[in-house]
């Protein structure tokens, strides 16, 4: 598998590695903790939505460039944003019970 070193691979590492240290150096609090269980079903999230863009046929209607591929990207980021904002698949909840039971 191929890792793209693009803007938004490097926008994804930067959310899960901010998720990471938030949950490393303990929350301040539940909404941190809640965010941070978020942020991380957002970059799942984003993966999943990527991966399932490209199995869409390609078509000639509009024109590959670097616009576009802007677009896409924060098409995904802010979907995935807003389904883990909204219950998502469920993995931020989980992600969150499991974590504060252990900080208990």
């Amino acid at each position: 598998m191929e890792i793209p070193f693009n803007s938004e691979f490097i926008f994804n590492i930067a959310k899960a590695e901010s998720s990471k240290n938030s949950l490393k150096n303990g929350p301040k609090s539940e909404q941190g903790l809640k965010k941070a269980a978020q942020d991380f079903e957002a970059v799942m999230l984003n993966m999943l939505i990527k991966a399932m863009w490209k199995t869409i046929p390609k078509s000639d209607l509009f024109e590959k460039n670097s616009a576009n591929q802007i677009y896409e990207g924060l098409m995904h980021s802010s979907l995935s944003e807003e389904m883990a904002r909204n219950g998502g698949m469920g993995i931020a909840k989980v992600l969150y019970q499991q974590l504060s039971r252990e900080q208990k």
